[in-house]
């Protein structure tokens, strides 16, 4: 006998309403588990060869152009890159969401689509890093895993219980369990089975993403800092340290205010004009290329820079530091603003890195508390979350600089938070 055919609008997921027990239940958890950790694998592949892709073809494209062009490439590359955006841009109708607007599209939405096809996507991601953009993969490597995450739970739901017949199949009783739209008085079955998918979701993508590094290389990596001894800690060091705590929440102002300024004299690239599309994407380029002809490391997303700080930092000199830090965070702002659309997370780690060395070189003491509190500041209070900061960064500090590192993200996400409400209160007046 066949199943009953859903209502027109309804789910089919509703088709089956019946919460599984026993020998079923277990059935059910291990279909649920072999579909979530499936597609994280895939998710996890996927994601690592686009970070891969983009990598080697940076490196390509700059290495031949220093060869051929000398001091000027990073000048003949950026407006080369403003342009293939700006035409991108234009052509597509579209840009990429950053990593604040698909958090926020999913916490509304339950979900997220993006802004074009995979294909378009991956250009508009690939265009800005590839020719140098101060910005890192994040945002579009977000966009692209939670979309298609998105996608392949839209499609569980949606079909699922249609592609069996009967309610006695696990697929379809595993199914009935997520259903978000599920009835069911008992709350478990509303919440455990989310996050054991999630979790299972979450352990394929770390299998898949190693998967790909083992054939074909590592991508996306981050720089690793060496613990703090607070044992050995001097009173200049401390004091050098929490110096670069207010230093870290100035720099976070300071980012803050150029957006604004960026924000009047720029246009959302969707809005503007095909001509004014072009024309800021270019002029970034120019003014990016510029820059990095006496700054270098303004360029890209500063994963590799940062490694190399690590190691060359007394040679590069406080003033470099300290100049590079501050244009790199205009930069980003302007190629954010202007069509060069990625992550502002990296950026921001080497903008602190750099910062932190900078106080360090001054005063001459040891740097690694001084980098890792200047650090922390600087992208908790320009991003306002202390707690995603320091898991970020846990990624680059090891377990025993993560106490200073956390307290110092919580202060600067106070101290943003008290300087937007008061220019609030003064915008009111």
């Amino acid at each position: 006998m066949k199943s009953p055919k859903a209502p027109e609008g309804k789910r089919v997921i509703d088709a089956t309403p019946e919460q599984p027990s026993g020998a079923r239940l277990a059935r059910v958890v291990v279909v649920l588990l072999a579909i979530a950790a499936g597609l994280g694998v895939a998710l996890g592949f996927f994601t690592t060869g686009t970070l891969w892709c983009a990598d080697h073809l940076q490196e390509l494209l700059w290495a031949k152009a220093e060869v051929a062009l000398g001091w000027w490439a990073p000048l003949a590359l950026c407006t080369a890159g403003g342009l293939c955006v700006g035409v991108a841009t234009m052509r597509l109708g579209c840009t990429l969401d950053t990593l604040g607007q698909v958090v926020a599209r999913c916490r509304v939405q339950g979900g997220y689509a993006l802004p074009a096809s995979v294909p378009k996507v991956l250009l508009l991601f690939l265009l800005p890093i590839a020719f140098g953009g101060a910005i890192g993969p994040e945002a579009g490597v977000s966009g692209l895993v939670v979309a298609l995450a998105s996608r392949a739970v839209h499609a569980m739901r949606r079909s699922g219980v249609a592609a069996v017949r009967g309610a006695d199949h696990p697929l379809a009783a595993a199914l009935s369990v997520i259903a978000p739209g599920n009835s069911t008085p008992d709350a478990r079955y509303a919440r455990v089975p989310g996050v054991v998918l999630w979790g299972a979701g979450g352990a394929g993508f770390v299998v898949g993403a190693r998967l790909f590094s083992l054939a074909f290389g590592p991508a996306g990596s981050l720089p690793r800092f060496d613990a703090i001894d607070y044992g050995t800690l001097d009173a200049a060091t401390v004091g050098v340290s929490l110096a670069g705590v207010a230093v870290g929440c100035v720099l976070a102002l300071f980012s803050a205010k150029s957006d604004a300024l960026l924000a009047r004299v720029t246009t959302r690239p969707t809005d503007a004009s095909p001509r004014r599309a072009v024309a800021q994407a270019v002029l970034c380029g120019i003014a990016l290329g510029t820059v990095a002809c006496a700054l270098p490391n303004v360029l890209f997303s500063g994963q590799v820079a940062t490694r190399e700080l690590a190691e060359g930092w007394r040679e590069a000199g406080a003033g470099v530091l300290a100049a590079t830090a501050l244009a790199k965070l205009v930069l980003s702002n302007a190629c954010v603003r202007t069509g060069w659309v990625g992550g502002q997370f990296f950026p921001l780690i080497f903008c602190g890195v750099s910062a932190g060395f900078a106080l360090a070189a001054v005063a001459g003491v040891d740097p690694r508390l001084p980098v890792a509190l200047t650090c922390a500041t600087l992208v908790s209070g320009a991003t306002g979350k202390w707690l995603l900061t320091t898991l970020v960064l846990a990624l680059c500090f090891p377990p025993a600089s993560l106490p200073a590192v956390a307290a110092s993200a919580f202060v600067a996400t106070r101290v943003a938070a008290a300087a937007h409400a008061h220019a609030e209160r003064r915008q009111r007046a």
